[in-house]
């Protein structure tokens, strides 16, 4: 029987900064540890910059108050992945899942999130790809230019952070960067694949929720 996941979607009110969204999965991963219910959040950023686990901060191309002045935080974080960037135009998804239940498989759980994507992708139309390239894991491509991005983090098998995918994302703001400190690939977005009609946030963040679903085998619980 499918475990029920409570989808929390914070699109409708409004872009989220990266420190208010951390803290929110901090208290539903305290949940989960404590035996209750899973989450998933949907939402929108703040320009923001991450630097996870395996990040260079050399691979900055400049400086932190070069983005401050165009406001953009700069943020250390506790996922896997190197450097990235979340922002307007890009669908944020984090799942906040028991794996030790069955699904004890880091592996597993990437290729699931990388599965997701693809198949929301589809259905705008657009063919995305894991990369055979080992180190372009953890995220799908259109072609050489990096679709979605995924970083996450496990404590106890309880998972946090998730996945990036660029809808109507303003792609110059990964030019302050190396992205994932891949120097030979770009980066896209639905929309620029699709530009005769790209898709709206809301409209893509519901086709993601109902493949995570499908995929994860959950079921939606009550919006909290």
């Amino acid at each position: 029987m499918p475990r029920a996941l409570d989808v929390v979607d914070l699109l409708p009110r409004g872009r989220v900064s990266w420190d208010a969204a951390f803290a929110l999965q901090k208290e539903a991963e305290a949940r989960v540890k404590a035996g209750g219910r899973e989450t998933l959040f949907v939402l929108e950023h703040t320009d923001v910059i991450t630097a996870g686990r395996n990040a260079d901060l050399g691979e900055m191309l400049v400086s932190e108050a070069f983005l401050l002045q165009r406001g953009v935080q700069l943020r250390t974080t506790d996922r896997g992945g190197k450097l990235t960037y979340h922002g307007p135009g890009q669908l944020v998804l984090y799942p906040v899942l028991d794996l030790a239940r069955g699904r004890r498989d880091v592996r597993r759980y990437v290729c699931d999130l990388e599965e997701t994507l693809i198949r929301t992708s589809r259905d705008f139309g657009v063919t995305a790809s894991r990369s055979p390239v080992p180190e372009r894991k953890a995220s799908i491509w259109v072609g050489n230019d990096k679709l979605a991005a995924i970083g996450v983090h496990l404590s106890r098998w309880v998972t946090t952070h998730g996945a990036a995918l660029n809808v109507s994302t303003d792609l110059a703001r990964f030019s302050l960067f190396v992205p994932c400190g891949i120097a030979d690939g770009g980066v896209t977005s639905l929309a620029r694949e699709m530009p005769d009609k790209p898709p709206a946030l809301p409209e893509v963040a519901e086709c993601f929720v109902s493949h995570f679903l499908e995929v994860f085998e959950r079921e939606k619980g009550e919006t909290p």
